[in-house]
C-alpha cells in the first residue's frame, strides 16, 4: 500500500482544525471548556489488582499523558472496614489533611493529632485507619474535561515518583523558562505493583515528565490550559470538600510507613506555591 505523502497529513490536519473552529463558531465561538460543578468529575480509576487504568470511557489502559491543573491533599477515615456493613461517605473527612471538613461525624483534632491517623491505627497491620491520599486533577490528551486520579497510600512513599515529582515540578519550568507553575508540564501517567510483606499488593503511580511547554512553540495550547484551570478555580474547587466528604467506602490499603513524605501539606499546596506560614517545601 503506498503511503500517503506528507504534504496530504499536513492538508488534512489543517481541514480538520478549520472544520473545527467552523463549529465552534456556530455555538458562540472561542475555545473556552464549561466544567460540570453539579456532578463531580470522571474518575482515571487506578485498578488495584493489576497496574493499569480504567477510564472513564471504560477502556483500560497502561499509561496516559496530560497536565496536571490542581492537585491537594485529602484524608478520609470510615468506621466501618471495607467490606462489612454498607457503604455509605466516610465518617471523618478531610479535603486538605490539615483539619476536618466533612464527613459524618467529623472529628474536632487537627489530622496531625489525630490518633486515626497514626500508623498503627489500622485494624491490621501497621498502617494508617485514616486514608490518606492525593487527588490530581488531570487535562488528559485530546479531552477537553479535566478527570481525577486519586492517588492511595502505596503511591505515597517518598521513595515513589509521585511526592518527589511534585516536589521537583517547579525547578522543571525553571529550567525551561517558563515560570515556576506545573502546568505547563505534559506528565505520563503510569503504574506498577508494590507487594507489602503483609500479602497485600498496590498499583503504584508513577509520573514522568514529557515535556514543557512555552510560549514561543505552544501559545494556543497553554492558553487553553489556563482558561480551563481558571474556569476549575472559579467554579469547581469549592465543591472539592464536598466530593472527598460524599465518597463511599474504599478498600482499605496498607498505609506505607517508610518515614515522613516527602511533601508535608502544611508547606506545600497544589497550586504550585508554597503553603500559608513555613514556605520551604520539605
Amino acid at each position: 500500500m503506498a503511503k500517503e505523502p506528507k504534504n496530504a497529513v499536513v492538508k488534512k490536519e489543517e481541514g480538520a482544525i478549520a472544520v473545527a473552529h467552523q463549529v465552534n463558531d456556530m455555538f458562540g465561538g472561542g475555545s473556552s471548556y464549561q466544567i460540570p460543578i453539579n456532578a463531580p468529575l470522571p474518575i482515571l480509576e487506578i485498578m488495584r489488582e493489576t497496574p493499569q487504568f480504567n477510564t472513564p470511557d471504560g477502556e483500560t489502559v497502561k499509561d496516559v499523558t496530560g497536565h496536571i491543573l490542581y492537585w491537594h491533599h485529602a484524608n478520609q477515615f470510615w468506621d466501618t472496614e471495607f467490606g462489612k456493613g454498607e457503604q455509605r461517605p466516610p465518617t471523618c473527612a478531610s479535603s486538605d489533611s490539615l483539619a476536618p471538613d466533612g464527613g459524618e461525624k467529623p472529628f474536632t483534632d487537627p489530622c496531625r493529632v489525630c490518633p486515626k491517623n497514626e500508623y498503627g491505627s489500622a485494624p491490621e497491620g501497621n498502617g494508617k485507619a485514616c486514608h490518606n491520599t492525593i487527588r490530581l486533577y488531570v487535562l488528559l490528551d485530546g479531552d477537553v474535561i479535566p478527570c481525577v486520579i486519586k492517588a492511595s497510600p502505596a503511591s505515597l512513599s517518598n521513595k515513589e515518583s509521585l511526592l518527589r515529582w511534585l516536589t521537583n515540578a517547579p525547578n522543571i519550568t525553571a529550567k525551561a523558562g517558563v515560570g515556576t507553575k506545573y502546568q505547563p508540564i505534559k506528565v505520563k501517567f503510569s503504574l506498577h505493583k508494590k507487594d507489602f510483606s503483609s500479602g497485600f499488593s498496590a498499583s503504584v503511580l508513577d509520573l514522568e515528565t514529557v515535556t514543557v511547554l512555552t510560549p514561543a512553540n505552544d501559545l494556543d495550547e497553554l492558553k487553553k490550559l489556563a482558561g480551563l484551570y481558571s474556569d476549575f478555580m472559579t467554579n469547581y474547587i469549592g465543591r472539592i470538600k464536598e466530593d472527598v466528604a460524599a465518597e463511599h467506602t474504599e478498600p482499605v490499603e496498607e498505609a506505607v510507613s517508610e518515614g515522613k513524605p516527602a511533601v508535608d501539606p502544611d508547606v506545600f499546596d497544589g497550586t504550585g506555591e508554597a503553603a500559608e506560614g513555613d514556605k520551604t517545601p520539605i
